[in-house]
């Protein structure tokens, strides 16, 4: 290993730090980075005279942002060292007695969330201020946007308050909202977000609040920010110290007490296998030194404390071929290369594709036709390659290139400049296109076209019945009767969704136009906003930006769509064959013993759909939330109830039962 070579790793890291850092765009997975890390630290331990100040080594890698103020830590917000075997945790307890001169030493293991570390603050019980990790010494100032978290209290309970409380913890996503706001990127034809942990960073680096609120954090605290002897002894105590004060925290089996090597990887092996129920994600366990008086005995190195250390688990990956490498064009004419794999088992599901992202990320993992790569779940969810396993490539094998033509149409691609996508600009005769933006105008959350999937939108554009959107409305038995495989009830059965389609909201309806940026939550706000179909086309940006939710790349957007002739004579054509858009108004029932009232949903109910009971709650003047917290009134419980359930019996929260609940309608 030469200097160059060694500088050039630095940079390598550099890179890698900005983009999971300030972009919340992972380029590697954790467990790659956590390797060239330790390469770094291998080459430094044989070289010191070449470290660098700006190292990755000597400094925590997350960025300052912009549009933020900073704000300076009362104590470094340090980021721990990464263990993967048995062997160097032992290596880590070795270390602990060693400069303690102690032969034993109690340690409390905990869960090692993959979210976003936070510093927080409250004085006189009062919540005062966030702050990101940043650069370990000061951070982002996030008070506004942490405070919309309905897991964070606003004023501490119980005894024992200090004047000032500093503490540690981590802001997250539930797999369920990330689920959630990827949904809503995918119908808004928006980049996805990579994992929850990405997705949590993103929410934090918003400007404005009023978005923030959508994202739904959580918030979980482990630590002291200022370790105080007099509040409590111990690490293991600081938890239950946490939960008197009505802060959320880890379940009492997400944590433990343990003395020797052998307890800590017995919790180890028990949460590894929790792991895959978690509604979370965690990506390890922390090990700390239990007494808080001997932290400040062991100290830290330049970034991390010597009193814990992170045993992380390696991820759930499975090995495969690489049949086929193919594009895919989406509704917006986006370019996104597709892994067609052999099929393999992994993490509770069979995967036989993945989507490659873009052209960049194809060339940067160098994945070709007949590799043989590793793969696993982002999330647990999304699969992705991770690697290609080179010693296994074909001698045949040749890098793969993006088309320079759309494989539908054959028109010349565009690169949008700042976007890494490459795009079809053959908006209207694109047939791929077509079909895609065809079963999503179909799909559940916009027209709700029953028997209009993709196999049959396809026949559709292949045999030349469907051009636009609004020919679905001139569809009739004799053009029908040319796809394959329908017969009479078929035909029927679709006439009929068309037909009840007509009677959409205009919700639905604006959703289903495929506006960019614009997913079922904003076409609500849209619709409440506007009342109709044609004072939303006329409406300049200021006015949408008054809508609250709305920010500026998706008014502008809004404008841009309704300027497009071709959209506006598309919409007429619409209402003339018959669709009728019509706004939803709420009449809400005063005086309703539901008015003003917060309520959480929880396992199946048999009498209503989710959507139906969140609409009767709020017609009678209540809300629904996807959390419980000290601030529910009622948690409505139905068949095989989640974890919401075991949180509302420890906050003694009113438990609803169906029958109970369709008394109280």
């Amino acid at each position: 290993m030469t200097k160059s070579e060694y500088l050039k790793l630095v940079k390598e890291i550099q890179k890698y730090d900005r983009y999971y850092y300030s972009e919340a765009k992972p380029l590697i997975s954790d467990y790659e980075y956590d390797q060239l890390y330790k390469k770094l630290e291998s080459i430094e331990n044989e070289h010191p005279d070449w470290i660098t100040e700006d190292s990755p080594t000597q400094r925590v890698g997350e960025a300052l942002t912009k549009g933020f103020k900073q704000i300076q830590h009362v104590s470094p917000m340090l980021s721990l060292d990464n263990t993967y075997s048995r062997e160097e945790v032992e290596a880590f307890i070795k270390r602990v007695h060693k400069l303690l001169e102690k032969k034993s030493v109690p340690f409390c293991t905990e869960l090692k969330m993959d979210g976003v570390a936070i510093a927080v603050r409250y004085e006189k019980g009062k919540y005062v201020q966030a702050v990101t990790r940043g650069d370990g010494r000061k951070g982002d100032d996030i008070t506004a946007n942490l405070k919309t978290s309905p897991l964070l209290p606003l004023e501490l309970s119980g005894k024992k308050i200090p004047n000032v409380l500093e503490l540690r913890g981590e802001a997250y996503l539930t797999h369920k909202i990330f689920h959630h706001l990827n949904k809503m990127k995918e119908q808004g034809g928006e980049e996805l977000w990579a994992n929850p942990r990405n997705a949590a960073a993103g929410s934090l680096k918003l400007l404005d609040p009023r978005e923030v609120v959508k994202r739904h954090l959580s918030v979980v605290f482990y630590g002291l920010g200022l370790e105080d002897d007099a509040l409590v002894d111990t690490q293991y105590e600081v938890h239950e110290y946490l939960k008197h004060l009505g802060l959320p925290i880890f379940e009492k089996e997400h944590r433990a007490l343990c003395h020797t090597i052998d307890e800590i990887f017995h919790f180890a092996d028990k949460i590894e296998k929790q792991r895959p129920r978690l509604p979370f994600d965690i990506d390890g366990i922390v090990i700390k030194v239990d007494q808080l008086r001997l932290h400040g005995d062991l100290g830290m190195t330049g970034k991390s404390p010597r009193w814990a250390v992170a045993y992380k688990f390696a991820p759930e990956q499975a090995e495969t071929k690489v049949k086929k490498i193919y594009v895919q064009v989406g509704r917006t004419g986006t370019l996104t290369p597709v892994a067609e794999f052999e099929p393999v088992f992994l993490a509770g599901s069979t995967i036989s594709r993945a989507s490659l992202h873009n052209e960049e990320e194809v060339e940067r993992k160098d994945i070709r036709e007949g590799d043989t790569v590793i793969i696993e779940k982002a999330g647990d969810v999304i699969p992705q390659v991770v690697s290609v396993i080179l010693k296994k490539r074909p001698r045949s094998s040749h890098s793969w290139k993006s088309p320079k033509t759309c494989p539908s149409c054959g028109t010349h691609v565009v690169k949008v400049p700042g976007e890494v996508a490459v795009r079809c600009p053959n908006v209207k005769g694109c047939k791929e296109q077509l079909i895609r933006r065809l079963t999503y105008f179909a799909s559940r959350d916009a027209m709700d076209i029953e028997h209009l999937g993709e196999k049959v939108a396809e026949q559709l554009v292949e045999k030349g019945l469907i051009a636009k959107l609004s020919d679905i409305y001139a569809l009739d038995e004799d053009k029908l009767s040319h796809l394959e495989g329908f017969k009479e009830k078929s035909i029927s059965n679709l006439l009929h969704s068309i037909d009840k389609s007509k009677k959409a909201s205009l919700a639905r309806f604006i959703m289903a136009l495929g506006i960019r940026y614009v997913g079922e939550e904003t076409a609500e706000l849209l619709s409440n906003a506007a009342g109709d179909i044609k004072t939303l086309s006329e409406m300049s940006e200021d006015e949408l930006l008054q809508i609250e939710g709305i920010g500026d790349k998706m008014a502008k957007a809004i404008v841009v769509y309704f300027e497009e002739k071709t959209h506006r004579d598309e919409i007429k054509a619409l209402l003339h064959l018959g669709v009728k858009p019509h706004a939803e108004k709420l009449h809400i029932q005063k005086g309703h013993a539901f008015n003003g009232k917060t309520f959480v949903l929880t396992g199946t109910l048999s009498s209503f759909t989710r959507s139906e009971a969140t609409a009767l709650i709020k017609e009678r003047g209540g809300k629904v939330a996807g959390s419980v917290s000290k601030n529910t009134d009622f948690v409505l419980v139905g068949e095989d109830p989640g974890s919401k359930l075991d949180k509302a019996h420890e906050l003694k929260i009113k438990i609803l039962t169906e029958d109970q609940f369709k008394k109280m309608l």
